[in-house]
C-alpha cells in the first residue's frame, strides 16, 4: 500500500497551493490540497490544509474528517487543535474537549487552547469551570474584548447578571473601532433584561420570552394578556383570533408604529393578513412589490413553516415587525417573529381552517366581526404597560417612526 503513495508529486501540490494562497485564489488551492491527498494520504500538514480549507466552506464535517486524520497521523498541537474546533463548529463538545485536553497536554500550556477548552466547557454547562480559567487568561490579556464577552457568556449561564453587564461593557470599551459588537449589544440587552426582575423570581412565559428573547406575547381570548400559559393541541376561535388583534392593534397605537406594507407568509395566513390590512388601513403586497423605505408588517398565523418564514423575512428589503399568531416550538426555540400571540406545541387549528371551503376574505371577514363585539379587556391598560413602561429592552426599536430594527 505505501508504495502507491507518491510523496514528490504531493508536496508539488502543495506547493502550489500555498502558492495560490497567497495570490488569494483559494477555491484553486483547495483542489490542489485535495491533489495532494491523494497523492499521498500519509502527509497531516496536507490533511491539515484541507480541513481548514473545508471550515472556511462550512463543511465542518468533512473538516473533522480530515483533522482526525491527521491526528492519527501525527499528533501534534496543529491537528489537535484544529481537530478541536471542527468538533465544535459541530457541537460535538466532549470530543472538542478532549482535543484541546490532549493540546494542552503538550509543553507550552498554550492560552488559545486553554481559551477554545474554557469556550467548550461553557458550551457544556461548566460554567464555573470555564469562568475561572476564562478570568485567568483575561489578567493576562486584559486588553482582549473577546476574552471579556466568552466572561460574561459564563456569568449569564450562571444567572450573575449584573457581572456580565460589567464584563460586557468592559468588551465593548476594549473592542477595535471596525468590531462586530452585535453579539455584545444582543448579550447586554439580555444581561439587563433580566436584572429587571427579582432575583430567584421564577418566570412565567410572558416574561421568559421576554427576558430570553426580547419579543412581545399577547395571548389570545383564553388567558388574561399578562398570565398566559403554553398551550397543548390548541384550536383556536374567531373570538381568540380578535383578542389577540385588539392587543396588537393597542400596542401599535400605543408605539406610534406607522406601517406602510403588509405581506403574508403564506396561503393560510392570508385571512389574517387580509384583516389586518383593513383595520390598520396598509396595503396587502407582494415581496417584490416593497420598496426599501417602507415599513412593512409579516404576518403568519402558524410559525410551522419555520424555512418559509425565514425566506420571507430575507427578501423583504427594509425594515419590518413580524408577528405570528400561533408560535410553534420548544421554549427553548427563539421564534422568528417579533411578536407573537401564543406558543404552543403538539397541534393549533386556525377556526378558517374548519371549514375548508370558505374563501380568505370571508374567513377575514368573520375576523373582523368577532374584533367588533370583542369586549374592551379591564387589564388592557396594565398589558400594554408591560412593554411601555416596565419592559421596554424589546430586540427591536420602538421608535415613533416606525424604524424597526431587523433581528432576524
Amino acid at each position: 500500500m505505501l508504495a502507491q503513495f507518491k510523496p514528490g508529486q504531493a508536496y508539488q501540490h502543495i506547493e502550489r497551493a500555498q502558492n495560490l494562497e497567497r495570490l488569494g485564489r483559494l477555491d484553486e488551492a483547495m483542489l490542489e490540497f485535495k491533489r495532494a491527498v491523494e497523492a499521498d494520504p500519509s502527509i497531516a500538514a496536507a490533511r491539515n490544509a484541507l480541513g481548514q480549507h473545508y471550515l472556511r466552506k462550512g463543511l465542518a464535517t468533512k473538516a473533522a474528517d480530515e483533522f482526525h486524520t491527521a491526528v492519527l497521523l501525527n499528533p501534534g498541537y496543529e491537528s489537535c487543535f484544529n481537530l478541536g474546533r471542527a468538533l465544535t463548529e459541530l457541537e460535538r463538545y466532549p470530543e472538542a474537549a478532549n482535543a484541546f485536553g490532549r493540546c494542552l497536554s503538550l509543553p507550552g500550556n498554550d492560552p488559545s487552547a486553554r481559551y477554545e477548552l474554557a469556550c467548550v466547557q461553557c458550551a457544556q454547562g461548566q460554567f464555573s469551570e470555564a469562568l475561572a480559567e476564562l478570568q485567568l487568561l483575561a489578567e493576562q490579556y486584559p486588553e482582549d474584548w473577546e476574552l471579556k464577552m466568552a466572561v460574561a457568556d459564563c456569568y449569564i449561564g450562571l444567572a450573575e447578571y449584573a457581572a456580565a453587564e460589567v464584563a460586557l461593557q468592559e468588551a465593548m470599551q476594549n473592542a477595535p473601532p471596525n468590531a462586530d459588537t452585535t453579539a455584545i449589544h444582543k448579550s447586554l440587552q439580555l444581561a439587563r433584561r433580566h436584572q429587571e426582575f427579582p432575583a430567584q423570581q421564577p418566570l412565567e412565559l410572558k416574561d421568559r420570552l421576554y427576558v430570553n428573547y426580547g419579543i412581545i406575547c399577547l395571548g389570545s381570548g383564553r388567558d388574561d394578556g399578562l398570565d398566559v400559559p403554553v398551550y397543548e393541541d390548541h384550536t383556536l376561535t374567531y373570538r381568540d383570533v380578535a383578542t389577540t388583534l385588539h392587543r396588537l392593534l393597542a400596542l401599535v397605537r400605543e408605539l406610534g408604529w406607522q406601517f406602510n406594507a403588509l405581506i403574508s407568509v403564506d396561503k393560510d395566513s392570508a385571512p389574517l393578513a387580509i384583516a389586518l390590512s383593513e383595520l390598520l388601513e396598509v396595503p396587502l403586497l407582494d415581496v417584490a412589490q416593497l420598496r426599501e423605505e417602507d415599513l412593512v408588517l409579516v404576518v403568519q398565523a402558524l410559525g410551522t413553516q419555520r424555512e418559509l418564514c425565514e425566506v420571507t423575512l430575507e427578501h423583504v428589503p427594509g425594515p419590518l415587525l413580524s408577528f405570528t399568531l400561533a408560535a410553534l416550538g420548544p421554549l427553548n426555540q427563539r421564534p422568528l417573529a417579533d411578536v407573537v400571540g401564543i406558543r404552543y406545541y403538539g397541534k393549533c387549528t386556525l377556526p378558517w381552517k374548519r371549514i375548508r371551503m370558505r374563501s380568505p376574505d370571508a374567513a377575514a371577514t368573520s375576523i373582523l366581526r368577532a374584533l367588533a363585539i370583542v369586549p374592551t379587556e379591564d387589564n388592557l391598560h396594565e398589558q400594554v404597560s408591560y412593554y411601555m413602561q416596565k419592559h421596554r429592552r424589546l430586540r427591536f426599536l420602538d421608535l415613533p417612526a416606525g424604524n424597526v430594527n431587523r433581528e432576524q
